[in-house]
């Protein structure tokens, strides 16, 4: 459940990371051109997951990048340390001892389906947002919130409602899912550099 929560969130901010123009909202476009301007956003995530049955909090901090050409990476540093990368071919995991495991989209069929939404955003297929979530937008392109339901059934399974919120950037992200849990992330210090190091571009291969 955690990886396909990742998973999935990583799929939200590459649509509106990638897509241009999508929807009938003029507002809500802007948020979209706005983040879309970046190629590479870099930043600091905090991440907060309320178990309901046990009254849980489970908190994680790191740092993340976002590529256009090479996917979504999260390296988590609290409480232990470790690294994701969501990438058009799969996942890709890195222990804090390094070893790397990877699982091909087409070995489960959730992540084939969400790699193939993220493939079809990398390309410019900026209709894929609203084709695969009903959208709720509140605001303006200086300070919004935007409501995301997930249209396919396999996805709604899990997740029940996107909300996000931000202004120049995503600055929150919380997944409800369908069992009443939910992840809230917050990001902060965002920066948009033109390259990644040899060293951020390895965290992506396997």
């Amino acid at each position: 459940m955690k990886k396909l929560g990742v998973l999935f969130m990583a799929f939200v901010i590459s649509s509106l990371c990638f897509a241009q123009t999508a929807s009938q909202n003029p507002e809500f476009d802007k948020v979209c051109q706005n983040i879309a301007a970046h190629k590479i956003t870099k930043g600091n995530f905090s991440q907060i997951k309320m178990i309901k049955k046990i009254s849980r909090e489970i908190r994680s901090s790191g740092t993340f990048i976002v590529s256009v050409d090479d996917g979504v990476l999260w390296n988590t540093q609290k409480p232990f340390k470790s690294s994701m990368a969501i990438t058009k071919s799969g996942i890709v995991q890195t222990a804090a001892n390094g070893k790397k495991s990877v699982v091909s989209s087409g070995s489960n069929a959730t992540f084939e389906q969400v790699s193939s939404l993220m493939t079809s955003l990398f390309n410019g297929d900026s209709s894929a947002l609203n084709k695969n979530f009903g959208i709720e937008f509140i605001g303006s392109a200086k300070s919004w919130n935007v409501n995301l339901t997930p249209r396919d059934s396999s996805i709604r399974s899990v997740i029940s409602v996107i909300e996000m919120a931000g202004s120049a950037s995503i600055d929150t992200m919380i997944l409800h899912e369908q069992t009443g849990d939910f992840t809230k992330y917050e990001f902060s210090n965002q920066t948009f550099p033109s390259a990644l190091t040899e060293e951020e571009k390895s965290g992506f291969k396997g």
